[in-house]
């Protein structure tokens, strides 16, 4: 149940591409079926950081058994993304990475 949330004041041309592109990054990344990853785009939004609206966005990544192990190499993965992608400098980058219990997500009806 991977769910990445991107919220960027970049103005993203084609979200179909960028979405499909993220999902299936982050179903490699993590190594779940991108049957369960969703993903949302905020894009061209009010946004500042250290003081300056340049290029920015602010990324958060749920997933089920997500361990701290894990987050350096899922940071070092999403930022080549986004920069690839958006043009927007690593350093420009804030990621949250959150690993609820299995019970606290729901699902199809039920919970994992």
């Amino acid at each position: 149940m991977p769910c990445l949330f991107i919220h960027t004041n970049v103005e993203v041309a084609d979200s179909s591409v960028f979405l499909s592109c993220c999902s299936s990054g982050i179903a490699s990344a993590l190594g779940k079926p991108e049957s369960y990853v969703m993903v949302k785009l905020s894009d061209n939004q009010s946004m500042l950081f250290a003081g300056t609206d340049a290029p920015l966005a602010f990324l958060e990544l749920k997933s089920l058994g997500l361990n701290t192990t894990q987050t350096a190499d899922l940071t070092a993965n999403l930022c080549t993304l986004i920069q690839a992608e958006l043009g927007i400098d690593s350093s420009r980058i804030y990621i949250e990475f959150a690993a609820p219990e299995r019970a606290m997500f729901g699902w199809n009806g039920g919970t994992f």
